[in-house]
């Protein structure tokens, strides 16, 4: 049943495909084309290996329920054939396409198989683009936020220092957390890395949530770290240091950091996870 069944979810994807054709082409070079965006092409990638990965558990007790399609059917073609202004264009297209794809996987393989598979399935709404409004103001949280904890290190330092919002007077030279600085690109890989980390080690939802979350202020420190360390340098060692290869280049570097701490949350809430054990005599 397993290889009579697939071919029909396959020509069925195929012909998503050819529906969703216009925003899908759209989408990809959205990807490609924005920094900020850079990630979605790696969520079907990333969903298609867990429903790979995760196989025997959702696979082994297939039915064919095209009734369990209705409701996703309906939302799908309801959002398709909303008019919505440019800013929610794509957005709305996009989830019309993933709420299809939903239907298609419930009508084909059933509620077990569903239920099984539910998060490389829900994992697929982070396809759906964030209007371009709502990631300014993303971008506006994480630059606001890299600032505070600019402004925490410098002052734990005792750098003398005058602030203005995202602007600081510092000795030797002023800096400005930007928003080309609020590192976008690596608060969404920490965001999806959190999510794929808590799904693969914890078990209960609340820890899953909270490891998530708590990728938004890590991303945050750890760009102040970066801009802290570049000032440093620049001002200590070599003033190349502000814009040289470390400043444009040195994402990689202060990613361990950010995974390191992820890591270490992740540990903590494994901890606390576990029952406590009982006393033996």
């Amino acid at each position: 049943m397993f290889i009579r069944v697939h071919p029909l979810p396959f020509l069925f994807f195929l012909a998503s495909i050819a529906l969703f054709w216009v925003p899908l082409h759209q989408l990809v070079s959205l990807s490609l084309n924005d920094q900020r965006y850079s990630h979605l092409i790696l969520i079907p990638v990333i969903s298609a290996f867990f429903l790979y990965r995760e196989r025997h558990k959702i696979f082994p007790h297939i039915a064919f329920r095209p009734r369990l399609a209705l409701p996703f059917l309906a939302a799908s073609l309801l959002l398709y054939f909303v008019h919505s202004s440019p800013n929610y264009a794509l957005s709305m297209a996009v989830l019309s396409m993933v709420l299809f794809w939903f239907a298609g996987f419930a009508a084909f393989y059933g509620v077990q198989s569903f239920k099984a598979s539910l998060f490389p399935l829900l994992f697929l709404l982070l396809l759906v683009p964030v209007p371009f409004t709502q990631m300014d103001q993303i971008i506006s949280v994480l630059q606001r936020g890299a600032a505070e904890a600019t402004y925490r290190l410098f002052s734990l330092a005792g750098v003398p220092m005058f602030r203005d919002g995202v602007r600081f007077d510092l000795p030797g030279i002023g800096i400005e957390v930007a928003a080309e600085c609020s590192s976008i690109h690596s608060a969404w890989a920490l965001f999806i890395t959190g999510l794929l980390v808590a799904h693969m080690f914890l078990k209960s939802l609340w820890p899953k949530a909270l490891l998530a979350i708590l990728t938004i202020p890590i991303a945050m420190f750890t760009n102040a770290i970066r801009i802290v360390t570049l000032w440093f340098l620049g001002t200590h060692v070599d003033p190349s240091f502000i814009f040289g290869p470390l400043h444009h280049n040195g994402g990689i570097l202060f990613s361990l950091i950010s995974l390191s701490l992820l890591l270490s949350f992740l540990y903590l809430l494994r901890k606390l996870e576990r029952p406590p054990r009982l006393a033996t005599k």
